[in-house]
């Protein structure tokens, strides 16, 4: 009896320890899930290195589940770091796991990500069909608060193009949703955003309202990281107000937070704001202190565009301190931030072009690797059904297959006719949206030229009349002393002599910059490529650019010319054509050089267009006069246009 007792004994223990295992196990991939989720907007590298750990322990327990949920979350810290390429790849694994067990709601929350950093590499298109994929699958499946994080999400992403009337209509769409659900979270966010839309709507009373709110409900949640940000906010309300003194209340409040959390790049904006109340209040030396402090931050994290407005504070401060040396060397380094910025666009240009298109090459592949294996479980259950179906009656297979074939051929053409249906709608949806989008976008391309003449106008002001100040201020030191020793007359006048000769190359390389610019840096070609890539990223037209024979550069003059026609000619078309297509030839012969430009657009009527005298045509036939040029025009309504220039070279 006693044995039996102990086998029993025995079996508890062992099961009991197994029950305390499994408990343990869950326990503790409980706890890693918590962090990943905790630190993926904070500290994504945190998150990640946690990420890997929880991977392994979920890929031995075979767990569908949660390794889709942690690459969603894993997909989201990428985006935070901004390594967009490895978000997607990240969100198309989760996606293919959720839809193997069935989970819509999984996928409509991939979908949100893949939205978003669509967004953030400027695929507007791309970006809005993930979002709309989402918002119809969480209406169909999910909660009302499932559906109102996926309306927020739109409205996101239409504050972000500055889209503010459809922005806020979607907003309070979600808000009015997540207030009936009393969802703290989400009414957290959504009172900060519609705190910062209420702002640039002017409504300014509105704005505090929203972001007092968005504080309590961060307090009920427990999230204090927001805090400093909305404190700096609210103190930018004030400012804008004029009422700098609760402004600087809310700043000095802000910057404490900022520190706390170490978030660096927050904090440079907000000591930007106290450097410029208090120079309003002629407080220069703490103006100066929290200038060089956000200078020094700006470049110990790498924030070149605060860099650049630090260094521009500096500059005014030190003008009204009379410093104007100093003022002239902070202007110089605002000037070097600014064409590291410019390079730097350039460069970010590039490479979100080559990261759209291997995206879109990963995609495909996705797509393709599913539909192969949606084949091959269509062939296995298939050929199961038959052996099955064999093993009763060969007549009775032979009819079960062709039932099956009848049906699966009408399901197939029944699903086919209502994806074509549902994409056409899509499709109708996305064009109508960001229409309006397109016109900004075009509208920013004309703009930078002027822009650019701002720019060189500032630093002709700025930097020659810190340069010119400190001359006088050198011949000013020089005449008021008498009895000077030649060895001092030499230093005053050497240094004099200097301080001009800086002011005479100064002169030059602004009047340079002015008659020339873009072109004679980069060159013709170069200039055009550039002016193309910039077109081919509103998606409305594609423009092309085609050489030959132009090796060697051409007349500096010449280059200005033919760039300024190729631009008048690109905002003819962008305006009247309605074309798909722009393409530009340049090519040099011997003794000239021919440009085609071709569009398939609408075309006109060359002869009547002349009759009322269009500028943009008016302004074409001068400058190929003066390069002593000639071209000709075949267009005809319909048919779309050529434009054919020959212009001289001497020899």
């Amino acid at each position: 009896m006693s044995s039996k007792i102990a086998s029993i004994l025995i079996l508890i223990a062992i099961y009991s320890n197994a029950i305390g295992k499994q408990a343990r196990k869950k326990a503790e991939i409980d706890s890693l899930f918590s962090i990943v989720s905790n630190s993926t907007n904070s500290k994504p590298d945190s998150a990640l290195v946690t990420a890997s750990v929880l991977e392994g322990i979920l890929l031995t327990g075979e767990n569908t589940l949660g390794l889709a949920e942690l690459y969603n979350s894993v997909a989201r810290a990428y985006q935070q770091k901004a390594d967009y390429f490895e978000a997607i790849d990240y969100s198309h694994k989760s996606i293919n796991l959720y839809r193997s067990i069935g989970d819509s709601l999984g996928v409509a929350s991939n979908f949100i990500t893949l939205g978003n950093t669509h967004k953030y590499l400027g695929h507007k298109k791309e970006s809005l069909e993930y979002y709309l994929k989402s918002a119809d699958i969480r209406k169909a499946y999910g909660t009302q608060s499932d559906y109102a994080a996926a309306l927020y999400g739109l409205g996101n992403y239409f504050y972000e193009l500055a889209d503010y009337a459809k922005c806020g209509s979607y907003y309070l769409q979600a808000l009015d949703i997540f207030e009936q659900a009393r969802d703290s979270s989400r009414l957290a966010d959504m009172y900060f955003n519609m705190g910062n839309l209420s702002i640039v709507n002017n409504e300014l009373d509105k704005s505090l309202e929203y972001y007092e709110k968005s504080l309590l409900f961060y307090s009920r949640i427990g999230d204090e990281y927001m805090f400093p940000r909305i404190w700096s906010t609210i103190g930018r309300n004030f400012y804008n107000r004029g009422d700098t003194i609760k402004a600087k209340v809310y700043f000095l409040k802000a910057e404490k937070g900022f520190q706390k959390f170490e978030d660096k790049l927050n904090s440079c904006q907000n000591l930007a704001l106290l450097c410029r109340v208090e120079m309003g209040f002629k407080r220069y030396k703490s103006a100066l202190a929290y200038a060089l402090k956000m200078s020094e931050m700006a470049e110990e994290i790498g924030a070149i565009r605060y860099s650049i407005d630090a260094y521009s504070l500096l500059a005014s401060i030190y003008n009204h301190q009379e410093q104007f040396e100093q003022a002239y060397d902070s202007r110089n380094k605002e000037r070097i931030f600014s064409d590291s910025l410019y390079n730097l666009e350039k460069d970010k240009a590039i490479r979100e072009l080559t990261v759209k298109y291997e995206t879109e090459l990963k995609e495909q592949e996705i797509e393709k690797l599913s539909s192969e294996k949606e084949l091959q479980e269509k062939e296995i259950l298939l050929a199961t059904t038959e052996k099955n179906a064999y093993m009763i009656a060969v007549v009775f297979a032979i009819a079960l297959a062709l039932a099956i074939l009848a049906f699966f051929t009408q399901r197939q053409k029944a699903m086919q006719l209502r994806s074509e249906k549902a994409l056409a709608e899509r499709n109708t949806q996305i064009n109508s949206l960001l229409q309006e989008q397109e016109v900004n976008t075009l509208n920013a391309l004309l703009e930078g030229q002027e822009k650019e003449r701002l720019r060189i106008a500032e630093e002709l002001h700025d930097r020659l009349g810190s340069l010119l100040s400190a001359i006088k201020l050198n011949f000013n030191g020089w005449i008021g002393k008498r009895d000077l020793s030649h060895d001092e007359v030499e230093d005053y006048s050497a240094k004099t002599s200097g301080l001009l000769d800086e002011a005479v190359t100064e002169v030059r390389r602004v009047s340079h910059n002015l008659s020339t610019g873009q072109v004679s840096r980069y060159g013709l070609v170069g200039s055009m490529e550039d002016l193309a890539a910039t077109v081919n990223r509103s998606d409305s037209i594609k423009m092309k650019v085609l050489h030959f024979n132009l090796g060697e550069r051409l007349p500096i003059e010449l280059e200005t010319g033919i760039y300024r026609i190729v631009q008048e000619m690109l905002a003819n078309v962008l305006k009247h054509a309605n074309a798909q297509e722009f393409t530009v030839q340049l090519s040099k012969t011997d003794n000239s050089v021919i440009l085609t430009a071709e569009d398939d657009g609408k075309g006109f009527d060359y002869k009547e267009a002349r009759k009322r005298g269009g500028i943009g045509l008016h302004n074409i036939d001068n400058r190929v006069k003066k390069f002593g040029g000639q071209f000709s025009v075949d267009s005809s309504p319909g048919k779309g246009t050529i434009f054919t220039f020959e212009f001289p070279l001497e020899a």
